[in-house]
């Protein structure tokens, strides 16, 4: 994984998760920006954008972006590749209805955090690594495990067949409003 096929900033994902949910506070944008990071290292195996992850008290925040919108005031705009815009849509779906609170509590309890947090007195502000991410990501959620063991209980293994010729045809003629 190479930052060269990075091809966005944070600025323009947090712009991204802006649009979408107006009035977010930082903190919440900042893990949902990790979230987003996280996922979309696994996902598309390259990062959402090229800024640095950095553990702070308050949990993972992008630095650079934190500092930078501390004097900048107009909004970053700045044209999204798919692959990001779909990681944002799933994150917010997942975090987005979580408060910035509940997302700090959920951030200091994973592993990424908590490694880069764990030496040291100066153990804050330490850079969440990639691989961090990726390890701890690429792991099947508890809800996953639990879908993929109930279909594997009601799934049969017997072999596919298909339907015949036209039959899908025949059935949207059956029941479509004449």
């Amino acid at each position: 994984m190479t930052e060269s096929r990075v091809r966005s900033s944070a600025a323009a994902v947090a712009g991204e998760i802006r649009r979408r949910r107006s009035g977010i506070g930082k903190v919440k944008l900042h893990k949902l920006l990790y979230y987003v990071q996280g996922y979309h290292l696994v996902w598309e195996g390259n990062p959402a954008f090229a800024e640095e992850i950095e553990a702070w008290d308050m949990g993972p925040v992008v630095a650079c972006l934190w500092r930078d919108e501390k004097y900048r005031t107009t909004p970053f705009e700045e044209p999204l590749p798919n692959s990001v815009r779909n990681t944002v849509t799933n994150v917010l779906r997942r975090f987005g209805h979580l408060t910035g609170r509940e997302l700090v509590d959920a951030t200091h309890a994973e592993d990424p955090w908590r490694r880069a947090t764990k030496t040291g007195l100066d153990r804050y502000n330490r850079v969440i690594s990639y691989q961090s991410l990726i390890d701890f990501f690429s792991r099947e959620s508890p809800e996953l495990r639990r879908m993929r063991d109930a279909l594997a209980k009601v799934r049969d293994d017997s072999p596919f067949v298909p339907d015949p010729p036209g039959a899908l045809a025949d059935m949207m003629a059956e029941y479509s409003p004449r």
